[in-house]
């Protein structure tokens, strides 16, 4: 592993930040970003690092203080901020209590801030300020887990790193393993020097140092020698040659297991696959069902994988329905598996707790790879990073003589302490009606399709943008996007096209696990005299696109609901011109009163399944539908203004984007709903749904 630190990079980060906070906390930030930016060291707010300094607190008098970091926060991305003060002296003389419970120091750590809004501390801030250093690191660096997850993980660090190394056996952190490695640094301090560099065994790796470069070279250094030790003395492991799967197997995947999800616990879920030809060669083991159970890399991952993956087998993605059996039996498995762990650990610890949810976060899939899962694709992708980086570190250890990290019990300590608990509620965002839901919409880039997807993102949902030009929909994603990270994909797609609109469901179906809401809007107006030549080909054009290309995206659309079997919304973006037709406006009446119709028949089709179709009847919405003069032939047609043109109508309003987008909200959200179809028109009697 080689240092990045640059003295450039350094100097600009003091003149960034040196200023408001000071040279420690500028320097510090840098090289927390530098540990933060390789996975391979720390993961999704993983790790943590410190720096002993001054701060003036609210009286006014300069006080030692220790910038640790904030939980909830990413060493990634961290800003000063990120980094609350807390007095430094009662810090460290917590240290020699005979005993505190993990939230009276919590408690006192808080107590000890200087800005009360500042985030938490993180819980190893007592470690931090026992350790006689002025900046302090902590990773989980791979290789090291590599080494100290095996047996006889002493003798491995001591052949590694001789004398110039604290080995801690495993203690659980918190306020023991702090008071812990106060007795063992005093102790060492008594015969000695203490080295810049501590092993907490199961659990990862600090170093220390004079300066924020120091400390992070030492670090560099720790783990590159961890990597020599892993690379010279690991046997070869020879695997099966692999391959990453068709696109149709890996868009097959998710759908099946959401829906099993959902039916097992009664909530949506969000997935990704993913499909390493690493992750695949470890779902080839032939041991895949003995290494894989053995347990988390480190502690600190099992409230975002549990304690073991779910192992599918005997599977045949091609036949749903058998394959649907199988993931269904693998889940029951697991769950009764989960239950019977829970009663025997509190049984064992003898301790009462509430028991957390039963469901796997990691199901393995012998030749295809690993679906993680979540409440959102940003909690999935976390699940799916530490588990990339677990299969690293299992296939190195069990290359080194065996695996063998934290065993069952100190793993459901870690899973149920309340400490890690409250890591999870900083995590969760405000949920919407449409939350851990994934909404799939045509002719999202501009008009009705672009304010439908904000409001379904807004509402909490998870949206694919599916248009056909390719400009405005890059447009319109990194907008929405911008302002919804991960839960918003594009897809290039015309409705017009079943292969095309195939390929944009397995696509959606691929990066989300699924889909539970398609609002089926893209369209276009068609004028003419249906008499004529050009009205009739006016008509065939309108046909083509606003009755087949909603049927399209609504057989493709079954496809994957049928395949979750947990439901669903199929809507559909008509209009009024469906009931109330105007002249020379046929092409496009004709195609939406044959719409409602298509709605209607698959309400009554595929109600019994749960899943509901819906449709919007829209009127005189501005958008791009009424280009190349379409508008003002339409105003001139009833003798009136452009603007009285889209007033016309009952309650004397122009009807936009947004209402109509509410109106797909509402039926997206109406349980009970099926075969209906709302107006959204500002009244328009002659067109009341009969």
């Amino acid at each position: 592993m080689d240092s990045r630190h640059s003295n450039e990079e350094a100097q600009r980060y003091l003149d960034t930040y040196a200023a408001t906070c000071g040279e420690d906390l500028a320097l510090r930030v840098y090289t927390s970003r530098l540990l933060g930016a390789d996975p391979s060291l720390v993961l999704h707010g993983g790790g943590n690092t410190s720096v002993k300094s001054t701060a003036v607190d609210l009286l006014g008098d300069r006080v030692d203080v220790l910038f640790i970091k904030g939980s909830g926060w990413d060493l990634a991305t961290i800003e000063p901020r990120g980094f609350p003060a807390c007095r430094l002296a009662p810090l460290q003389r917590a240290c020699a209590l005979e005993r505190m419970t993990d939230e009276q120091m919590v408690a006192l750590l808080r107590g000890q801030m200087l800005d009360p809004a500042s985030p938490t501390p993180s819980v190893e801030a007592l470690l931090h300020a026992i350790i006689p250093a002025k900046f302090v690191d902590h990773t989980h660096a791979d290789a090291v887990l590599s080494v100290i997850d095996t047996g006889g993980s002493a003798e491995v660090v001591e052949a590694i790193y001789g004398d110039q190394v604290l080995f801690v056996p495993y203690v659980m952190p918190g306020f023991l393993l702090a008071r812990r490695v106060a007795e063992l640094v005093r102790e060492r301090l008594e015969r000695g020097a203490l080295p810049s560099l501590m092993i907490l065994d199961k659990h990862g790796v600090f170093t220390w140092g004079d300066t924020a470069e120091e400390s992070y070279t030492r670090m560099i250094d720790a783990v590159t020698r961890a990597e020599r030790h892993v690379v010279q003395r690991s046997a070869i492991v020879s695997h099966p040659t692999v391959a990453v799967p068709d696109p149709d197997i890996r868009a097959a995947v998710g759908p099946v297991v959401r829906g099993a999800l959902a039916r097992a616990s009664g909530r949506p879920w969000v997935s990704t696959l993913r499909t390493s030809l690493e992750l695949i060669a470890f779902c080839e083991r032939d041991d895949l069902a003995r290494v894989s159970q053995i347990g988390c890399a480190t502690p600190d991952h099992v409230i975002r994988t549990k304690a073991r993956p779910l192992v599918v087998d005997g599977y045949n993605v091609n036949d749903t329905g058998r394959f649907r059996a199988a993931v269904e039996q693998a889940i029951s498995r697991y769950v009764a598996e989960y239950h019977e762990y829970f009663r025997r650990s509190c049984a064992a610890r003898g301790v009462t707790r509430d028991e957390l949810d039963p469901f796997p976060r990691v199901l393995l899939f012998p030749g295809v790879g690993a679906l993680c899962v979540g409440g959102s694709r940003a909690e999935a992708d976390i699940v799916a990073d530490v588990y990339e980086h677990t299969v690293s570190v299992i296939e190195a250890a069990e290359a080194l003589g065996g695996y063998k990290p934290v065993p069952e019990l100190d793993l459901f300590d870690m899973e149920y302490w309340s400490l890690e608990q409250a890591k999870l509620k900083l995590g969760a965002s405000q949920r919407g009606p449409l939350d851990r839901r994934i909404a799939l919409i045509t002719g999202a880039a501009s008009g009705i399709g672009h304010a439908t997807a904000a409001a379904f993102l807004a509402a909490g949902a998870h949206v694919a943008l599916v248009d056909r030009d390719e400009e405005p929909l890059e447009k319109a994603t990194a907008e929405l996007g911008g302002r919804h990270r991960g839960r918003c994909v594009k897809v290039a797609c015309d409705v017009r096209s079943e292969a095309s609109v195939n390929r944009a469901f397995a696509q959606v179906a691929a990066h989300f696990g699924g889909v539970d809401i398609v609002v089926s809007n893209a369209g276009r107006a068609f004028s003419g005299s249906i008499h004529t030549s050009e009205g009739h080909e006016a008509l065939c054009a309108s046909l083509e696109l606003n009755l087949l290309g909603h049927q399209n995206v609504a057989r493709a659309a079954a496809r994957v609901l049928l395949a979750q079997d947990s439901g669903g919304a199929l809507l559909f973006n008509a209009s009024k011109s469906a009931f109330n037709q105007g002249p020379d406006f046929g092409p496009y009446a004709i195609a939406k009163a044959a719409l409602v119709a298509l709605m209607r028949q698959y309400a009554v089709d595929l109600g019994s399944k749960g899943i509901r179709a819906n449709a919007v009847n829209a009127d005189r919405i501005r958008t791009a539908l009424f280009d190349a003069g379409l508008l003002e032939s339409r105003a001139r047609a009833r003798n009136v203004s452009i603007d009285d043109y889209f007033r016309d109508n009952l309650l004397r309003r122009e009807t936009t984007a947004a209402d109509v987008a509410r109106g797909f909200l509402y039926l997206a959200t109406a349980e009970a709903t099926t075969g209906c179809v709302v107006t959204v028109d500002g009244g328009n009697a002659a067109a009341f749904p009969r």
